[in-house]
């Protein structure tokens, strides 16, 4: 993880999907000798069977009091960083049987969205979101398809995590049977690699008061600007998860809706840049 991310993690609010990942794959510098093994072993068992990649991003407009999702934007990100981890996964001759982008913010809850509104291009009128969940552009699941990923999010939202947790370690999922069930008959997969995008953006009004002063909206998100991303390598078979890797895109995804982004080592320690 880069020492930018480490060193903001006290001031940055994420999602707690992000946030787990941040927990888990920690701001260590070095990787231990145990952890090392540990990594080798995933990457021989992802070289021997094929895997999925879940995306999901949020591309967020932060008002005074309120937050504007940016659909279109967040539409794109999504595609784009499923597609860019899926180039680097296929470098590393990982086998990338299908991808899936089902939802626009679909790791924040129905209260949040609730709270929301929505711009469905940069130059639309803004109305108040009535939808849970924001369905992609894509998406043609069905309803119980549809909730099956949904409970994914909540399960990684809902992971508890410790200062103990170690690298390499594995981490109990919590989810349930049939959305696994679901999930891995969709993806036609046993392991996905889920990768959420967040991106926040002050208006100029915001810019002209104190940020610190601003109010969260359901303790998720944070009027500190940037772009950042997790990664949660889940098995379906064991319900765990095998690695996580947070960290910042590097590159602005607000001026228009992004068809690449820029990610320094978004693999290691997982494959060592």
């Amino acid at each position: 993880m880069s020492a930018f991310f480490c060193k903001n993690l006290k001031t940055i609010t994420l999602p707690l999907a992000l946030a787990a990942a941040t927990v888990f794959s920690g701001c260590a510098t070095t990787t231990s000798p145990e952890a090392r093994l540990a990594y080798d072993k995933t990457q021989q068992n992802l070289k021997s069977q094929p895997v999925g990649i879940i995306s999901d991003a949020c591309v967020l407009r932060v008002e005074v009091g309120k937050d504007d999702i940016m659909y279109q934007h967040s539409d794109a990100l999504s595609n784009t960083i499923a597609s860019t981890l899926k180039s680097k996964l296929s470098n590393k001759g990982v086998n990338i049987n299908n991808v899936s982008s089902p939802f626009v913010c679909g790791a924040l809850t129905q209260k949040e969205l609730a709270q929301m509104d929505i711009f469905l291009t940069e130059d639309s009128k803004e109305v108040l979101n009535t939808n849970y969940p924001v369905l992609s552009s894509s998406n043609d699941f069905d309803s119980i398809t549809n909730q099956s990923y949904l409970n994914l999010y909540s399960a990684l939202r809902n992971i508890k995590t410790t200062k103990d947790a170690k690298e390499g370690a594995y981490i109990d999922l919590g989810l349930d049977n049939n959305s696994l069930d679901v999930i891995r008959n969709k993806e036609k997969v046993s392991k996905v690699f889920v990768v959420i995008a967040l991106a926040n953006k002050q208006s100029m009004g915001l810019r002209l008061v104190a940020a610190s002063t601003s109010p969260l909206i359901g303790g998720i998100i944070n009027r500190a600007p940037g772009e950042y991303y997790g990664i949660s390598l889940v098995n379906l078979d064991t319900n765990q998860i095998e690695w996580t890797k947070s960290g910042k895109i590097d590159n602005n995804v607000f001026k228009k809706p992004v068809t690449s982004v820029e990610t320094k080592k978004m693999l290691d320690p997982l494959y060592p840049e």
